[in-house]
């Protein structure tokens, strides 16, 4: 009569390997889904324009002057700013 026996300790590290790979595979497809609704958002924002023609019929454009002069009363004050 021929006995088996089970090694314990490699049973369970075989099932901890397999629960490891499992939960692993999971989050690779569930990042991969995430990703690929990500992309598939930014796809349908873009926004497709038709080509526009317009036809000016050209006359005499009056001539422009522009004049100023600096004013030093606010140079110690930050109108805008741009980073």
């Amino acid at each position: 009569m021929t006995t088996t026996r089970f090694n314990m300790q490699s049973a369970t590290s075989t099932t901890i390997k397999a629960v490891a790979f499992g939960a692993i595979a999971s989050l690779a497809v569930l990042f991969g889904i995430a990703h690929a609704q990500g992309q598939r958002e930014i796809r349908a924002s873009i926004v497709t324009l038709d080509p526009v023609v317009i036809t000016v019929k050209r006359e005499q454009l009056p001539t422009v002057y522009v004049t100023g002069r600096r004013d030093t009363s606010s140079d110690s004050v930050q109108i805008a700013s741009a980073q």
